[in-house]
């Protein structure tokens, strides 16, 4: 018997949540700060509402996510048994990676989302936000759980990360004010600044310095595509987790429509970030089981690398 998937507001989010006694919450794959920034800052609510929590994510946390405390909790694979388990800024099922069957079997599940995605869990709660970090800011306010400079911190986390410090075209009025009480509530704004859009190795920058000389252009500038191998990775000592952000390059170009960064993440298998200007990547990506926002949107492609990229530039090309 199938369970029915409800939709469910912030404050029957609270209800269920605050009732529970162990409570587990899942990040996506390839963690990002919104992800980590919202799961983190559920679990610090959670405990001050007399709630134990844990954390994970099949995926390791890269160092920018590191270098706040308490992303180093998280753990690997679920097998311990709770009274909820809850996915976090999660459009899909799968992007639980190895903890999705898990979940899947679950009676008791709950998605808190602002993507739009699918409902996979018993209880969703999806709203149409910047980040998700604001829906569980909202969650917070029904739980009636005080936030302190901790909370804050990992909640703008999320929604700066997510709004490319306020760049990107999802950025709102809602955006300033959500910012604006985090700040009041001692948010270390500079630190997150510093880690996500300032700060930079050696190594980072001779990485993206040999991507971006070799960057190539399509459909007279309107696409512009980068490409990352291991062996790149492996010349400088770097993992995958300084990918994160480089497709910026391509889509900065004034006159491109289109920006793709191809990342190899093991041998003949890519993984691909998109990003557009008024242009929908997310219909693009969806033709290879991938998704996202309709500006900033990814998938996984198998293949040789040359093969792969043809397969990018003629989606694209239908209707760039």
């Amino acid at each position: 018997m199938k369970l029915a998937k409800t939709a469910i507001t912030t404050k029957k989010a609270a209800e269920l949540l605050k009732g529970k006694k162990r409570v587990a919450i899942f990040s996506h794959i390839n963690p990002d700060g919104d992800t980590v920034g919202a799961s983190v800052a559920l679990k610090l609510m959670l405990n001050k509402a007399g709630v134990h929590a844990d954390l994970y994510c099949e995926s390791d946390m890269n160092a920018k996510l590191l270098c706040f405390g308490e992303v180093a909790s998280y753990r690997k694979i679920c097998s311990d048994r709770y009274d909820l388990l809850v996915a976090v800024d999660c459009g899909d099922i799968f992007r639980l990676g190895e903890n999705s069957g898990y979940y899947a079997s679950f009676a008791e599940t709950m998605t808190i989302d602002h993507h739009g995605g699918e409902f996979f869990s018993k209880y969703n709660c999806l709203k149409e936000y910047s980040s998700t970090c604001q829906i569980v800011y909202e969650i917070s306010r029904d739980m009636d759980v005080k936030l302190d400079g901790q909370i804050a911190t990992y909640l703008y986390m999320g929604l700066c990360t997510d709004t490319g410090n306020f760049a990107h075209n999802n950025t709102d009025s809602a955006s300033f004010y959500f910012a604006g009480d985090l700040f009041g509530y001692n948010a270390d704004i500079e630190k997150v600044y510093k880690t996500f859009f300032r700060d930079i190795t050696y190594a980072e920058t001779m990485l993206r310095a040999k991507v971006v000389a070799r960057m190539r252009s399509y459909y007279d500038g309107k696409m512009y595509l980068i490409y990352i191998t291991q062996d790149d990775l492996a010349e400088f000592g770097l993992d995958h987790s300084v990918t994160t952000g480089i497709v910026g390059y391509a889509i900065d170009i004034d006159t491109a429509r289109a920006g793709v960064c191809i990342t190899e993440f093991a041998p003949n298998t890519y993984k691909v970030s998109m990003r557009g200007k008024d242009f929908n990547v997310r219909e693009v990506c969806k033709e290879f089981g991938g998704g996202g926002h309709v500006l900033a949107s990814g998938c996984r492609i198998d293949g040789f690398l040359e093969d792969v990229i043809e397969k990018i530039v003629r989606a694209v090309g239908y209707t760039i």
